[in-house]
């Protein structure tokens, strides 16, 4: 079958081309910067500066636009 045929060709294409890849050692990378994390702290909560750019409609409730979905 042609298939089979093509299928052997790209098999023998392949073999060929991993021939010319040179064997490399293994890198490795040695930091001391892993797993750095900062503290936690909390930020000051204005709700008069949260909602200064909100939207409110007349009967005083907080308007959001809907989500889009793509």
């Amino acid at each position: 079958m042609s298939i089979e045929k093509d299928a052997e060709e790209i098999i023998e294409k392949f073999s060929k081309t991993l021939e010319d890849i040179p064997d490399l050692e293994e890198t490795w990378y040695i930091t001391d910067n892993l797993n750095l994390t900062r503290e936690d702290v909390p930020h000051e909560k204005n709700p008069e500066k949260i909602l200064r750019n909100a939207t409110i409609d007349k009967d005083g409730n907080l308007k959001v636009k809907k989500a889009d979905w793509v």
